[in-house]
């Protein structure tokens, strides 16, 4: 336990575009990818997809198990991945000679080795939950044989890309709101004109608190970032684990899980204010039931949690 109130989960951190940079990509088509601005996969294109290999293997394994002397065995140890390595295999094939030219000399200028990560997008249905996703990568490997194929315009190229994070993203940031209820003010006090006999209003049994069902796609648990406004010591309820994270503030501030950090609108840090016994808000792959809690039964706190899904 890092805190006495929850547990802390390193983060790795993404390299080149970020994860608002990455949302908001151009969907594809089923069946396509795109680098540098090569689109690939299309129909009746001169680029087709023969193969992509690396997608849904797991990444290199670095493990930190140490060897135990005159024993049997290893002390286990963490592990960690290292990059991920995608190989693809385009067919390029021109139904004349210039469009056959053109459609290598696209594939050459998108795949040139010494520059930064850029984001290999892709729509494969069955792969990231069916959506579209990419991942940042580099080539480092680019195989064009010249054989009877060529003669005849057609050429296999293979691709290998190197991505040192071994996450693939989703393309779009999710979103998903929790309210707490309110209650209907009651008049206070004497209102006149009044009429005999007086009717008494009381506020009655609590409503029964909104639920707003969170579905995760990714195979990686989402920490979101969360902006709380309207909060009276808010607690922020996971009914499927029966997890909780509760601050005692009221305003607008927000939870950034993935750094553990709770922040005012002000921009102070009040971690000190998270409650006992919370845990930093994660949602595993699969359907979560969200509630909010608010002290203040006449004004409806407001949670928006964003992420974006990831896979591995």
């Amino acid at each position: 336990m890092g805190h006495a109130y929850g547990h802390v989960i390193q983060t790795p951190q993404l390299t080149g575009l970020t994860a608002q940079q990455g949302a908001g990509m151009a969907e594809l088509e089923d069946w396509t990818c795109t680098y540098n601005g090569l689109v690939m996969g299309v129909p009746d294109s001169a680029i087709s997809i023969v193969q992509v290999d690396g997608l849904l293997t797991l990444p290199e394994v670095r493990s930190s198990d140490l060897t135990l002397l005159q024993r049997h065995g290893l002390f286990a140890g963490d592990d960690y991945m290292n990059g991920r390595t995608v190989t693809l295999t385009l067919e390029v094939y021109g139904s004349t000679r210039e469009e056959f030219t053109q459609a290598l000399n696209d594939v050459q200028a998108a795949f040139i080795p010494g520059g930064i990560e850029a984001p290999f997008s892709f729509k494969f249905p069955g792969v990231a939950a069916d959506r579209s996703a990419y991942f940042l990568a580099r080539p480092r490997k680019r195989s064009a044989p010249l054989d009877l194929n060529f003669a005849y315009g057609v050429c296999n190229v293979v691709v290998e890309l190197y991505a040192t994070s071994p996450y693939m993203l989703g393309s779009d940031t999710r979103e998903s709101v929790v309210k707490s209820f309110a209650r209907t003010d009651t008049p206070k006090g004497l209102t006149v004109p009044y009429e005999v006999p007086f009717t008494v209003q009381s506020n009655g049994a609590p409503p029964a608190d909104p639920v707003t069902w969170l579905t995760q796609w990714g195979s990686i648990p989402a920490r979101p970032f969360i902006t709380v406004t309207d909060g009276a010591s808010p607690v922020l309820w996971d009914d499927t684990t029966g997890q909780r994270f509760a601050v005692s503030y009221d305003g607008t501030f927000t939870i950034d899980s993935a750094n553990e950090r709770v922040t005012t609108a002000q921009g102070d840090v009040i971690n000190g204010l998270i409650a006992e016994g919370s845990v930093w808000p994660e949602y595993g792959p699969g359907t979560h039931r969200l509630r909010l809690t608010s002290r203040d039964e006449y004004t409806a706190a407001r949670a928006v949690l964003s992420w974006v899904d990831r896979w591995v």
